[in-house]
């Protein structure tokens, strides 16, 4: 892509001033590193970096499919899921969301979409539940 380029450009540029100045300072030995020898390997590694990325975005792509569909499907899930809360309660009913948005970022199998529900489910129950009692005892 275009911006991969341009993002690639910017970071080779800070790159090079990141090493330039850390020239300036003292840049020492391997065995006796002056102030200057970490940045200076930071500014290496950045380069070696901005360069790939360069390279990524001069590659030509085919343009990618719009993901429209997903994200209103996702946030017409959340709509509903803030509806159907209180009646079908909060383990139902992110059970039933969480298995929605796995399906909506790409189908799997069932028994993986279940399993995996379920633990985000046990997980969000686990990890919330605690402050979430916390919570509701000074409101309620």
């Amino acid at each position: 892509m275009r911006h991969d380029f341009r993002s690639g450009i910017f970071f080779f540029g800070l790159s090079l001033l990141l090493m330039w100045e850390s020239l300036r300072v003292e840049l020492g030995t391997f065995l006796e590193p002056g102030s200057g020898f970490l940045t200076f390997g930071v500014g290496l590694a950045l380069c070696a970096l901005s360069v790939a990325l360069i390279c990524r975005g001069w590659r030509v792509r085919e343009p990618q499919k719009s993901h429209s569909r997903r994200v209103i499907l996702a946030l017409v899930s959340l709509f509903i899921y803030s509806l159907v809360l209180n009646t079908l309660g909060f383990v139902v009913a992110t059970f039933f969301l969480v298995g929605i948005l796995f399906q909506t970022g790409q189908p799997r199998r069932w028994w993986w979409l279940i399993g995996t529900s379920a633990m985000v489910t046990f997980l969000a129950i686990s990890f919330l539940g605690s402050s979430c009692r916390s919570i509701f005892r000074e409101v309620f």
